[in-house]
């Protein structure tokens, strides 16, 4: 019971962590994109170049809707479509220099690079390991 106690704890943590991080970018920035539109691609980032079909699905959007707020980005020179080199006629969303500069994952590394200093290899294993079983349940 302890183990579900801290592993819920530690999600809770993480998604505060990213949703401060989401607001905090939006309104640091002059871009104008709202929570939603930012929402979206973050998830075309994580989502590592996914069709829009995909990204619908993803989301749980009609078609129609997710091509309305790729449109936006797209505009908005976030991300652009290009021809998917597997199926020439499918296009893959992908995020622009300009989104990368927005972005700037910087803080991610120096978590990680504190976290192995703690630990020590041998614990850095057991947590790598870790995150690999959990991620792979997050798959199932």
């Amino acid at each position: 019971m302890k183990l579900k106690k801290s592993v819920k704890k530690f999600f809770k943590k993480v998604q505060l962590i990213i949703l401060k991080n989401m607001f905090s970018r939006i309104k640091d920035k002059e871009e104008n994109l709202s929570s939603s539109e930012y929402f979206c691609l973050e998830c075309i980032y994580l989502m590592n170049n996914p069709t829009i079909s995909q990204f619908a699905s993803f989301m749980d959007i009609s078609s129609p809707n997710a091509t309305y707020k790729v449109k936006q980005l797209i505009k908005k020179g976030f991300i652009t479509k290009e021809k998917s080199p597997t199926d020439g006629r499918e296009y893959l969303l992908v995020p622009t220099p300009k989104f990368y500069d927005f972005y700037q994952n910087k803080e991610d590394y120096v978590l990680i690079n504190d976290l192995k200093e703690q630990l020590g290899k041998k614990d850095a294993k057991k947590i790598d390991k870790i995150m690999k079983i959990l991620t792979e349940q997050m798959e199932a």
